[in-house]
């Protein structure tokens, strides 16, 4: 972990720069010289093949050696081209430059797939630090890996517990380690729910200029007996700052290599680090309760994260402390609100769950038999339903879970 330490002086890898990149350019005929000629005269490149039309760039790609696909977004379609690249090859990295620079374009590119972005006219230093952050990716991806993300509509509503206990139950479910990542970087509580405290942040591999692998990328989670591995916030308020949202999607897709499934706790704010996080998820789960003030925000929360570019069908809604005695407003009254079914409920188990929080605890690791410790694990078997035949068989098997069965 030395050579991602936040203080260091980043040099590019050795091996990496040995390794050249092959780069397709698209852009139309008129435009293409001003981004072409930086393109073939960096020195981490090997060899740039021109591709004016649009009609098979895809095809080509998938079929052809490409590293990075380099797309002049000024281009007539290329915000199309981005997308049909991005589902299709998810390997390659793709660079979006354009002479535009307001929020809202960029913002655009980079929900269509831009994994790094250079304005016009193309200054060096600007294409060869996007280069290598882009390099990364082509030994990124592991297609199995499932990334869920949670947020809750209000503070207290249980949305990082939720996240803790999720994680836990999935590594239980799966038998494989599950990657736990608090992006809640000022005052997030994972590593305070599972009492440890890492040697690394996510400060470390995920600031401006870090030089990250896959090895080292893995090397900043901090592993537990849980099965559940941390990347934990920073431990200094100043160091949030120094996260980046490109360095928070390199990251997210590198250890997708070594995770199966990857929970992220999101803060409620809007901003980049929360799209780079939400952009690929397979879920996001919005927890509430059953309040008027907290329905009303994770209505906010749930268009916002449309905005971000997250799938409709992707969220969920996650309503916790269910059966709590003093709420006014009920479970058919939030589906109408949302207009579709409540994906699960978590029943009040103060008791259980504030002590477990306090001793940095998993519910389970205290009360097995918790109400709200078996909602979540439910969850966890319908976020992972690949795993519900052998659940199933354990949950007959064995003399531990006879006498738990036992009244």
């Amino acid at each position: 972990m030395q050579a991602c330490h936040r203080h260091r002086d980043t040099n590019p890898d050795e091996s990496d720069m040995a390794t050249k990149l092959t780069v397709v350019f698209f852009s139309d005929t008129l435009n293409n010289t001003k981004i072409e000629v930086p393109l073939r005269q960096s020195p981490s490149v090997r060899r740039v093949e021109s591709h004016p039309s649009s009609d098979d760039l895809v095809d080509y790609v998938c079929s052809q050696e490409c590293d990075v696909l380099a797309v002049d977004l000024d281009t007539v379609g290329a915000i199309n081209v981005v997308e049909r690249v991005a589902l299709s090859r998810a390997e390659c990295g793709i660079l979006g430059i354009s002479a535009r620079t307001d929020a809202t374009f960029i913002i655009q590119a980079m929900r269509a797939g831009c994994g790094q972005f250079i304005t016009t006219p193309v200054e060096p230093d600007d294409l060869e630090s996007a280069l290598q952050r882009l390099r990364p990716l082509r030994r990124a991806v592991n297609v199995r890996s499932k990334r869920i993300c949670v947020i809750g509509s209000s503070g207290g509503v249980g949305a990082t517990t939720i996240a803790c206990n999720l994680a836990t139950e999935l590594a239980l479910l799966s038998q494989d380690p599950v990657g736990l990542v608090d992006l809640n970087l000022e005052y997030g509580d994972v590593c305070c729910a599972f009492d440890c405290q890492p040697k690394y942040s996510i400060a470390d591999v995920c600031h401006d200029g870090a030089d990250v692998d896959v090895e080292t990328a893995c090397a900043a989670f901090i592993d537990l007996a849980t099965g559940v591995s941390i990347l934990g916030r920073p431990d200094h308020l100043e160091h949030a700052r120094d996260v980046t949202p490109d360095g928070v999607l390199t990251v997210l897709q590198l250890v997708a290599k070594k995770f199966p499934h990857i929970v992220v706790d999101l803060p409620r704010s809007y901003n980049f680090l929360s799209a780079m996080a939400v952009r690929d998820a397979e879920r996001i789960l919005i927890v509430t309760q059953l309040g008027v003030p907290p329905v009303r925000n994770a209505m906010r929360i749930y268009q916002s994260l449309q905005q971000m570019g997250a799938d409709e069908d992707n969220i969920e809604i996650i309503v916790n402390r269910s059966d709590a005695a003093y709420e006014r407003i009920s479970r058919d009254d939030v589906e109408a609100h949302f207009r579709r079914p409540v994906f699960a409920e978590v029943p009040n188990d103060y008791q259980f769950v504030s002590a477990a929080f306090d001793l940095g605890h998993p519910i389970g690791a205290d009360a097995p038999t918790s109400k709200a410790k078996q909602a979540i694990a439910e969850m966890a078997l319908k976020l992972a339903p690949e795993y519900a035949t052998a659940s199933t068989e354990k949950k007959g098997n064995g003399l531990f879970n006879k006498l738990l069965g036992r009244k």
